[in-house]
């Protein structure tokens, strides 16, 4: 039969536990307001009965309770959650960086309030019609000569302006991948501590928030795939179109190791290089339509790549229009008026800057014409120069709310996510608080219980005689 302590050892056992699952819910209370924290909670169950054997009885478990006991400390949390929440912070960081470079794109489009390309179009060709009424007067010349000299350094100007952005892409695209690589190795550091701890017999649950969180953050630069086991071990992988590329693994000696990832800058392309290995062609994946699978949601990396082609497309478009200006003024004046090929190195003839009057004024009707007259400009367009520009602006703008729309979209979907991850794994201060009263009463019932047990130990050690 049970031992005189053995109502000292049940008593016992109820303070130990009700007090770790007070100091368990008093770090829960702690951690309310901490990012990225999972709530925890003591599995409290019944300690394993005592067997009573007898002559009559088999040596079985079930037949006189021991008390209480708290082996597991769990940590509440919905894996099924956390990969949906992932993927919309990987939708999140690519409509983000491309509204971010949509913006200062569009900054550098002056209409309709300022001074940009339109206007000086406007000027240039009302000149011309001002040189058609007086041909032979140097005045109106020489302010043919002015405007077209400022037409040709606006086009110059906004194509430096847009090369700036264009180029400093790389360089922000590097800056993501540097961090990438540093969250890949904390996640190592910390995955490699998390495995020790289980093969210890503990639960580490605030190492597994940690990595949650740099989970999260590393969705948000591409859209991963991510595989965890009971050991500790964990893989992750960048998906990106129909390509994969392992950026986390196990070793054979269980150990896990980050990968290298850099980003190769290859004239019109652009790769995600894993060890120095090309394993996500970033271009092709951009040049799918948004909005298409392949396409978008895949993070903030992608997203830079597809930015750096929409600028490109629309310096392009621009050079497209700088050269159907200088070939078809050129055509018409009867001069060399405007000299070089685009944007980037369109300019006024010397001839024409030093000597205004070298301007045919019998043909300025011919060359103002051109403001409503429609052109062929890019391959399969033919519009007038005002119209072709007022697209680009329109697709400049277009393209600011429409990623505003998709951001405020994603948003949202994040929110919503974020409220049922928290309505799960956060904290509630006044839940916790009931707890603490729960297990307030549970260990001053324990302790009552062991004032009872010391006062029948002492009637039977003290008294009898």
């Amino acid at each position: 039969m049970p031992g005189t302590f053995f109502g000292l050892e049940i008593a016992r056992r109820g303070l130990n536990v009700h007090r770790k699952a007070m100091d368990i819910t008093g770090h829960n209370i702690a951690n309310a307001s901490t990012p990225g924290y999972s709530r925890q909670e003591a599995l409290i169950e019944a300690s394993s009965p005592w067997t009573l054997p007898d002559l009559a009885t088999r040596m079985l478990p079930g037949q006189l309770g021991t008390g209480v006991q708290a082996e597991k400390v769990r940590r509440i949390r919905d894996f099924y959650l956390d990969v949906q929440y992932r993927q919309s912070a990987s939708y999140e960081g690519y409509w983000e960086k491309k509204l971010d470079f949509a913006d200062r794109v569009e900054a550098l489009f002056p209409e309709p309030d300022g001074r940009g390309i339109q206007d000086v179009l406007l000027d240039f060709f009302n000149n011309w019609q001002d040189l058609n009424n007086n041909p032979q007067d140097s005045g109106v010349k020489k302010a043919v000569k002015e405007s077209g000299d400022e037409l040709a350094g606006v086009f110059r100007q906004m194509h430096g302006q847009l090369t700036t952005v264009s180029e400093g892409i790389p360089g922000s695209m590097e800056g993501q991948v540097d961090r990438v690589n540093e969250i890949l190795q904390r996640l190592a550091d910390v995955s490699n501590t998390i495995i020790w701890v289980i093969r210890n017999s503990a639960q580490p649950n605030d190492l597994l928030d940690q990595r949650d969180a740099l989970l999260d953050e590393l969705a948000k630069m591409g859209r991963i795939q991510v595989e965890a086991l009971d050991t500790g071990a964990i893989t992750v992988k960048f998906i990106g179109g129909g390509d994969e590329a392992t950026v986390l693994s196990t070793d054979e000696n269980g150990k896990v190791t980050a990968s290298s990832i850099s980003v190769e800058l290859d004239g019109d392309e652009n790769y995600l290089l894993i060890n120095g290995e090309r394993q996500i062609n970033l271009t092709g994946m951009a040049n799918y339509q948004d909005g298409s699978p392949a396409g978008a949601g895949q993070g903030s990396i992608l997203a830079l790549e597809s930015s750096r082609l929409e600028i490109q497309d629309i310096i392009k478009k621009l050079d497209s229009l700088a050269a159907a200006v200088i070939s078809n003024v050129n055509g018409r004046s009867g001069i060399t008026f405007f000299t070089g090929t685009g944007t980037s190195d369109i300019a006024l003839d010397t001839g024409v800057q030093y000597n205004p009057d070298s301007i045919i004024g019998e043909n300025a009707l011919a060359v103002a014409q051109l403001r409503s007259t429609p052109v062929d400009i890019d391959e399969n367009v033919t519009s007038t120069f005002e119209s072709y520009y007022q697209s680009i602006v329109a697709q400049v703008g277009a393209a600011v709310d429409h990623y505003t729309n998709m951001l405020e979209n994603q948003r949202a979907i994040g929110q919503q996510v974020d409220a049922l991850r928290q309505s799960v794994s956060g904290v509630s201060v006044d839940e916790e608080l009931t707890r603490v009263m729960q297990y307030q009463y549970g260990y001053q019932a324990s302790a009552r219980m062991l004032a009872v047990q010391d006062e029948m130990l002492d009637y039977l050690i003290n008294r009898i005689r």
